[in-house]
């Protein structure tokens, strides 16, 4: 699936330099899928969040970047967002970093340049989604488990693990110590509470997680696999394909 990028203008047209420009983006990852030239639109299609990335074409008079950065809210609940300008302007520039761009690009564009930033955006955009989907994927499964205010205090606890866990691959001696038991009392204790073992739990959690990760078309299954910590991606499809009764590839399509 492309990434889906929003052109903002202040201007009826682009212009011929812009669409040769926009033309190092064909046949990529990415796609522009909107084209406004009006600031009001701009906003309301940049808080829609149905696209990854924001080009913003800053031209005299209305020079519009600053204007849309601001309205559309803090910079860590936006896309990201690249400033094209018709010229070298380091005050606008400073303005539209501090406003959350995280480019700022002045003509004359290189065609590759543009394409780096947009490649550097599409990191932000990878790095955005896998932290929600794990988030997600964290709150889903341990919402399956045995629901009680006796069992409330643990589950926040579990839940903590889970996000201290978010850049690495959890093991019961992890959580074992992280609960401060060792590790043969822990897996008592969590099957006590829960009635499944640690591991189990653990790989619902990375087989909701992998699912989400796959229906969002943003992932390959080898990408799928490093970001779980398998040893290999075969190992990851047999173990998906275990859990789900169907292959990872298959869920990606």
């Amino acid at each position: 699936m492309k990434l889906q990028i929003l052109v903002a203008d202040s201007g009826e047209r682009t212009g011929n330099h812009l669409n040769r420009l926009f033309s190092v983006l064909e046949d990529t990852e990415f796609a522009i899928t909107q084209h406004t030239t009006n600031l009001n639109d701009a906003v309301r299609l940049v808080l829609s969040r149905k696209f990854d990335i924001l080009l913003c074409i800053n031209r005299a008079p209305e020079f519009i970047a600053a204007k849309l950065l601001r309205l559309t809210g803090a910079s860590e609940n936006r896309i990201p967002a690249i400033i094209l300008s018709e010229q070298d302007d380091s005050q606008r520039m400073r303005e539209c970093f501090l406003l959350g761009a995280i480019d700022f690009l002045a003509e004359p564009i290189p065609p590759e340049d543009l394409f780096a930033a947009v490649c550097r955006a599409a990191s932000l955009v990878h790095e955005q989604l896998i932290e929600s989907e794990y988030r997600a994927a964290a709150e889903q499964t341990l919402s399956d488990l045995p629901q009680s205010e006796e069992l409330l205090p643990v589950a926040d606890k579990l839940r903590a693990f889970l996000m201290k866990m978010e850049h690495q691959t959890a093991t019961v001696e992890l959580a074992a110590d992280y609960f401060g038991f060792n590790r043969d009392y822990f897996g008592r204790y969590f099957k006590s509470k829960f009635g499944m073992t640690f591991g189990e739990f653990y790989k619902r959690f990375q087989i909701g997680y992998a699912k989400r990760l796959l229906e969002s078309g943003q992932f390959k299954v080898l990408e799928v696999s490093r970001l779980l910590g398998f040893s290999t991606p075969d190992y990851f499809a047999r173990v998906f394909k275990k859990h789900t009764g169907i292959a990872p590839s298959v869920m990606k399509k």
